[in-house]
Order: C-alpha cells, then sequence, then structure tokens
C-alpha cells in the first residue's frame, strides 16, 4: 500500500492567531473585524525595511487590541500598556472602565509568550512626560501606538503629540474613534493638533472607526504599498469600498 504524503503543517501569522484568540475568548474592547489586517502589513514593511522598535497603546481596557498589536512585536521589543486601570477617579469622560486584573489574566491565561516583554504603566496619559517614557523605551523609539484613552479633545491632543514624538519614522499611529459620533472630542482634538502641534505625522487610512497615520516623510511610499496591499485583500470590492480623500492636505484612503 502506497504511504500517503503527510502536508506541512501551516503555522498561523501571530497577528491573524492573536486576533482569533481575543474573538473566540471575547475579550472586552472595541477592535474592528480587519483591523489586524492594516497591523499585518505594517508589521510585514517594518520587518522588510528591519525597521525596529517598540509597541505602546494608550486606553488598554482589557486588551482586546492591544494583544492583536502586542502580537506583532519580535526580538527585543516591548510592549507597553499604559491606562488608568484602577484609578477610575481620572476618568473624567467614562470612556473605557478598564480592569488591571481582568487584562493580566487574559495575558496570563491567552498570552503567557508576551508576559516577558509586557511593560505596564498605570495612570493618566496627562499626566506623563516625554522624559519619564524615553528613559523607559528599550529601542529607539515606537513603531506602532493605538490611542484609545481618554477621549476628550484635550486627551487627543496630548496623546497624539507623545506619539508624535515616540515614532519611529514609517511608524504606524492608530487613533481611535475618529470622526465617532459618540465622541466629537476626539475629531476636535484631532484638528486641533493638526493645526497648532502638527511637525511630522501624515494622515494614511480612515478604516474601521480609525484613523491611521505616519511619518511625513514615508507617507507616500506607504500609502503606495498600503493600496497594494489592499487591493489584494479586497479584490474586485476595493473600487467600490475605498476611495482616495484629502486630510488636512494629505492624500488618504478611505473606506466606506
Amino acid at each position: 500500500m502506497a504511504k500517503v504524503a503527510k502536508l506541512p503543517k501551516v503555522s498561523e501569522p501571530p497577528i491573524a492567531r492573536a486576533h482569533r484568540i481575543v474573538t473566540d475568548a471575547n475579550v472586552e474592547g472595541w477592535l474592528g473585524g480587519n483591523i489586524h489586517h492594516i497591523v499585518a502589513f505594517i508589521d510585514g514593511l517594518h520587518a522588510t525595511q528591519g525597521l525596529t522598535g517598540d509597541i505602546a497603546e494608550i486606553g488598554i481596557h482589557h486588551g482586546r487590541l492591544f494583544f492583536v498589536l502586542a502580537a506583532a512585536a519580535r526580538g527585543d521589543e516591548s510592549c507597553f500598556a499604559i491606562d488608568l486601570f484602577d484609578h477610575q477617579e481620572l476618568n473624567v469622560d467614562s470612556s473605557g472602565q478598564g480592569s488591571k486584573d481582568t487584562f493580566l489574566a487574559h495575558a496570563e491565561n491567552l498570552f503567557p509568550e508576551l508576559l516577558p516583554r509586557l511593560r505596564l504603566l498605570a495612570g493618566d496619559s496627562m499626566g506623563l512626560t516625554l522624559t519619564y517614557l524615553r528613559e523607559r523605551i528599550p529601542t529607539k523609539g515606537i513603531r506602532i501606538f493605538s490611542i484609545d484613552g481618554g477621549h476628550t479633545s484635550i486627551h487627543a491632543i496630548n496623546d497624539l503629540i507623545i506619539a508624535q514624538e515616540l515614532l519611529l519614522g514609517g511608524g504606524l499611529v492608530l487613533l481611535d474613534d475618529y470622526f465617532g459620533p459618540h465622541w466629537p472630542g476626539v475629531t476636535e482634538g484631532f484638528f486641533k493638533f493638526m493645526s497648532e502641534h502638527n511637525r511630522r505625522l501624515a494622515p494614511l487610512l480612515i478604516f474601521e472607526n480609525k484613523l491611521f497615520l505616519t511619518t511625513f516623510s514615508e507617507h507616500s511610499q506607504i500609502l503606495g504599498a498600503a493600496e497594494v496591499y489592499l487591493r489584494n485583500l479586497f479584490g474586485e470590492a476595493f473600487d467600490i469600498r475605498w476611495k482616495y480623500t484629502e486630510v488636512c492636505g494629505f492624500r488618504a484612503l478611505s473606506f466606506g
């Protein structure tokens, strides 16, 4: 009897695996069904370019997005989880009710491999200084930075300034609730940041309730690569669902 050849096992990409796990485990948080594709795209671009840097998120809740972002970390890269956690008396707009115990339980039970690179910073991002953060970043900066903390205009401006100063060239910023009808302060804060404080960030994509930004010098190159990636991902639906628009003078792709 002829032997049947065994097919090689296809390993699940880490970011896709993290997305599956947080979905199956019903980890609380806010995460569009396709955001992990954007994270995988930018992480692949960074790998090709040899770009190394840490992962950070302001506003963790219970980690639904954070764990997907953290799955992109490799080598000696750290993952910074910045949240009020149990200091909810500082949560002036009730934009999240995160629990440190719940978050850490998810990390220990679902992503134990993450624990050695996990760095918790508990407190209001308004109290963070760039000196304090830079002293704790083991690499040259942050390459993926999610902003999903306080949803007031002041918080949005503050957190975008922090991201701008720590982001590596070609890195990615994810701003949650851009044009979200329940949180107009985020959009107000974004436009104030762009007009009064921005010196190096450029809008890239508008997708699933988030605005993605990258650094100005790398913007054109990354936007072109993003179009190729999204055309392959969405197929014929790309020309129906995506269009080029302009945000604060920058060309960006928008999903609708």
